[in-house]
C-alpha cells in the first residue's frame, strides 16, 4: 500500500501554514503528492512549480503532475471558490451536445487542444516531473449511459472524412439515440475514443509516464478505450473511477457496492501495478472523515496499492489528516494480511457487449449486498474463471454472450433480463441445460426480499466457493491462494450474517462500517477503525 494525496501547489508555498501542512500529510502516511500544473489550457507558474515540488521533496515525499487536459462541465474543482479560472483558450472550441447546445467550460478534443497538451508535459518534464496524470475530465461525454461526443459541424465533418460517411448532427442524434445503426454507433464511439487516446499520446513524451483518470464506469461511450490505450501506451497509469464522493450517497449500502464494482470492473483491463484508487470527497468537507477511511480499505480490499485521496483545489482539513493517521495501522494490517493474492471472482455480473452499445450504465449491486464474491464482466471480456453467470437487467443477449454462456456452470436471468430476450431463450432452452430463470427483477437500490431470494437460488448449486447464505449487506472478496476472504459491513450499524464455505457454515458478526479476514477454519480477525456518526 502506497497512500498518495492529489492537491494544488499553493498551498506547498504558503510559508504561515506549509509546515502543518507536511506534518499532517507525513502523520497521514502519505508517501507521495500529485500537484497541478495545468488547468484547462493554462499552465500552472513552472517557477512556482518548482518551489513546491522542492518543497515536498526536502521533507522525503515523492512528487508527481496532475493536469486537467480538457476542463470540466461547469466548476467541478471548488464551489467554494467563484473567481476559479475554468475558461477555456480562445484558440480551442467548446465542445458541443447532440442537441446543439455549446457544453462551456469544456474544450472539444481538437489538433491544438492535443498539441497544446503535449507542451505542457514537455514544460513539466523539464521542470523535473516524472509523471502526467490526466484527470477525468478528459472523456467525450457525462457520467451517463449515453453515447455522446462533440457534434459540432467540424467535429462531425472530419467524421465523415474518417468513416466515409454523410451525417448531420440531426442524424447522428436520431441513429445513436434510438440506436437505428450498430456499426454507426461503433465507428462514432471509435471516432471519440481516438482522440482521447491521442491526448494520453500527446502526453507519452520521453522522460515521462502518462496516466489517466477513468471516470467512474467509464468506458467507449465516453471515448475511453483502455484495452487500446494499454495496447498502445502500455506504460499508462489509470486512476479507475468512483462516483460516492459525499455522504449523501455514500451512507447507502448500494453505493459502497456500487463502488467497489465499478473498480473491480475496471481492474479487469489494467495490471495491478498501474492502478490508483480515487478516494474523492466533493464538494469540500461532504464526506465524513470515517467514509474517507472506508474508501481508502475498499480500495485495499479490491487489491489496489496505490490508495489516492483527492479533493479538488482545496486542501483536507485537519481532521481529516487526524482521521488517516490514527487509521494507518489498522490499514497497513489489512493491507499486509491480504496484499500480493489474487482476488478470485467465481460469480460474474453480466454487463453489457461493449460501451458502444450504451446498454445500462451502472450494474445492478445485488451480487455483493447478498455476500457473493461477484464482479462484473462484459461480453467481450474472458469468461474464464467464473461459475455463476448473473444475467441481471436491460441487457441484449447478443451473438457475444451467447458464444459465453457454456463456459457457466449456471446461468441465470433475472425477469429484465427474460423480458429483453425472450425469443433468444426460447431457442437456447432447446440446447442448453444450464440457464435458470429468476422470478425476480434485480435493482439499483436491492431488498432484503432480493437479496434472500438470491442467496437461496444459489445455495440450491452445489458451490465450493466461499458465501453468505444467511444475512445481509455484507460484503466478501475471496483470497483463494490464501484460504481466506475479505469480509465488509456495508452498514452504519452492527450487522450478522453465516457464510457457507467448502460445505462448512460460519456464523459472523461485525462492527458498524468494519472489515475483517476470516479464514476457511473460520477464524475471524477484524480491522476496526473509529466510526463517529
Amino acid at each position: 500500500m502506497k497512500l498518495q494525496y492529489s492537491m494544488a501547489h499553493e498551498p506547498l508555498l504558503d510559508i504561515s501554514t506549509r509546515d502543518v501542512l507536511i506534518a499532517n500529510i507525513k502523520k497521514a502516511g502519505i508517501e507521495k503528492i500529485w500537484i497541478a500544473g495545468f488547468f484547462s489550457g493554462k499552465m500552472v507558474d513552472i517557477e512556482e512549480l518548482k518551489q513546491a515540488k522542492a518543497f515536498a521533496e526536502l521533507h522525503g515525499l515523492e512528487v508527481g503532475a496532475v493536469t486537467i487536459p480538457i476542463g470540466h462541465p461547469g466548476n467541478a474543482l471548488n464551489p467554494d471558490d467563484p473567481d476559479l479560472d475554468l475558461e477555456i483558450p480562445k484558440h480551442w472550441h467548446y465542445r458541443v451536445d447532440k442537441n446543439g447546445e455549446t457544453v462551456y467550460y469544456c474544450g472539444a478534443i481538437d489538433a491544438c487542444l492535443i498539441e497544446d497538451n503535449g507542451k505542457a508535459a514537455k514544460l513539466l518534464r523539464n521542470a523535473g516531473f516524472k509523471e502526467v496524470f490526466l484527470d477525468d475530465d478528459l472523456r467525450a461525454g457525462n457520467f451517463n449511459e449515453y453515447i455522446e461526443g462533440c457534434y459540432c459541424d467540424t467535429c462531425v465533418a472530419e467524421f465523415n472524412t474518417t468513416y466515409g460517411r454523410q451525417e448531420t448532427r440531426e442524424t447522428l442524434l436520431a441513429q445513436i439515440t434510438y440506436k437505428l445503426d450498430t456499426e454507426l454507433m461503433k465507428d462514432w464511439v471509435a471516432f471519440q475514443c481516438v482522440k482521447v487516446t491521442d491526448v494520453v499520446k500527446a502526453t507519452d513524451i520521453e522522460g515521462v509516464q502518462p496516466g489517466i483518470m477513468v471516470m467512474h464506469f467509464g468506458d467507449e461511450r465516453h471515448g475511453i478505450d483502455m484495452p487500446s490505450i494499454r495496447e498502445q501506451i502500455p506504460n499508462t497509469l489509470f486512476r479507475v473511477g468512483e462516483y460516492q464522493f459525499n455522504d449523501k450517497r455514500f451512507t447507502n449500502p448500494h453505493s459502497k457496492a456500487e463502488e467497489l464494482l465499478g473498480i473491480l470492473y475496471h481492474l479487469s483491463f489494467i495490471d495491478k501495478e498501474f492502478a490508483y484508487s480515487e478516494s474523492t470527497i466533493f464538494p469540500p468537507r461532504s464526506l465524513k472523515e470515517h467514509n474517507l477511511v472506508y474508501k481508502a480499505k475498499l480500495a485495499i480490499t479490491a487489491g489496489l496499492e496505490n490508495v489516492l485521496f483527492m479533493s479538488g483545489t482545496w486542501v483536507l482539513d485537519d481532521s481529516y489528516w487526524h482521521a488517516i493517521a490514527d487509521a494507518l495501522p489498522v490499514l497497513r494490517e489489512l493491507d499486509r494480511a491480504t496484499a500480493n493474492v489474487p482476488r478470485e471472482f467465481p460469480v460474474h455480473l453480466a454487463y453489457g457487449t461493449h460501451g458502444a452499445y450504451a446498454e445500462a450504465f451502472v450494474p445492478t449491486s445485488l451480487p455483493l449486498l447478498a455476500g457473493l464474491p461477484a464482479k462484473a464482466v462484459r461480453a467481450d471480456q474472458s469468461g474464464e474463471g467464473g461459475e455463476l453467470l448473473l444475467f441481471f437487467g436491460d441487457y441484449q443477449l447478443g451473438v457475444e454472450w451467447q458464444e459465453q454462456l457454456p463456459r457457466y456452470k449456471q446461468v441465470v436471468f433475472d425477469q429484465a433480463a427474460v423480458k429483453k430476450n425472450e425469443d433468444i431463450l426460447q431457442q437456447l432452452q432447446q440446447s442448453a441445460d444450464n440457464l435458470t430463470f429468476w422470478d425476480h427483477q434485480a435493482t439499483a437500490m436491492p431488498t432484503e426480499e432480493q437479496i434472500s431470494s438470491l442467496q437461496q437460488l444459489v445455495a440450491q448449486g452445489s458451490w465450493d466457493f466461499p458465501r453468505f447464505v444467511e444475512g445481509d449487506h455484507i460484503g466478501l472478496v475471496w483470497l483463494k491462494e490464501s484460504d481466506k476472504c475479505i469480509l465488509f459491513n456495508l452498514l452504519e450499524t452492527e450487522n450478522q450474517g453465516v457464510i457457507q464455505w467448502a460445505g462448512r457454515q460460519y456464523p459472523v458478526q461485525l462492527q458498524p462500517l468494519s472489515f475483517a479476514t476470516i479464514d476457511g477454519t473460520g477464524v475471524l480477525t477484524t480491522y476496526n477503525t473509529e466510526v463517529v456518526l
